[in-house]
């Protein structure tokens, strides 16, 4: 009908191709290629096994979630196209805000609607010094330990300065430290020169070199900070993203074993 033609010749016996027939079905075979390809296409990417799944996280939560879980994701969808950010707090929120990341993983955001938030884990401070160190004798400490020694902090600018800062003060410690450093690995590398001691959070060690460096636990307070996902308000995620979420998810439960 749309073409205005007869497209086939039949009678009783058999169906045969008219001449506009003919001339139409390379094209029908063609156009059935293209139909089967597109939704083939469509169907891997509903199913998450295609697309780009952009993450932006702390450095710290990237050295000890991501390894495992892009490992245990490209297993399952190879085709998956991943980019990775590093930054501190503030700029992982942004970039999740402004669409640059799909995925933040960071501590949570200030309450202004823009960003949804789930936790994953708590990262409790602890106390990090070299592996040779009297320190190491006993199991646990609390936060006047650091009274006697020098200590090595985190810069202003960084959201860990303020917990710190505030575990002196409910000890009513006052402690000065020696350097302000904007990265745990420059810290790691002070204490590995013996140049003092930090309260880092847990999952920071797995930057640090394990081979000069060793933790305490810290009490009295314990302060821990809150790690979890960071995702777009009123934005759905990839099937792609989602997938990625759900095996963030079950390695964060992993390391909690």
């Amino acid at each position: 009908a749309r073409l205005g033609a007869r497209l086939f010749d039949r009678d009783t016996r058999k169906v045969s191709l008219t001449p506009a027939g003919e001339k139409l079905m390379p094209l029908a075979e063609q156009l059935l290629k293209h139909y089967d390809s597109a939704f083939s296409d469509l169907d891997a990417f509903i199913n998450g096994q295609q697309g780009h799944v952009r993450i932006a996280s702390l450095p710290s939560a990237a050295a000890a979630l991501l390894p495992s879980t892009i490992a245990a994701y490209q297993k399952r969808c190879p085709e998956v196209r991943l980019d990775i950010f590093e930054d501190v707090t503030h700029p992982v929120h942004r970039l999740v805000q402004g669409g640059e990341a799909d995925i933040g993983l960071a501590t949570p955001p200030q309450t202004n609607g823009d960003l949804n938030y789930k936790h994953l884990l708590h990262d409790e401070l602890v106390l990090v010094c070299r592996n040779d160190d009297l320190l190491t004798l006993k199991n646990e400490y609390d936060w006047s330990v650091f009274a006697d020694h020098a200590f090595i902090g985190m810069s202003h600018e960084s959201a860990l300065r303020s917990m710190v800062d505030n575990a002196f003060l409910q000890v009513g410690l006052t402690v000065k430290p020696l350097f302000n450093c904007k990265q745990p690995t420059t810290i790691g590398n002070l204490i590995s020169a013996s140049l003092g001691v930090s309260a880092l959070p847990r999952l920071t060690l797995a930057q640090l070199d394990s081979s000069t460096l060793t933790s305490r636990p810290l009490k009295d307070p314990l302060i821990t900070r809150s790690i979890g996902i960071v995702t777009r308000a009123g934005r759905s995620l990839s099937p792609a993203a989602l997938r990625f979420q759900r095996e963030l998810e079950n390695q964060a439960r992993i390391l909690l074993r």
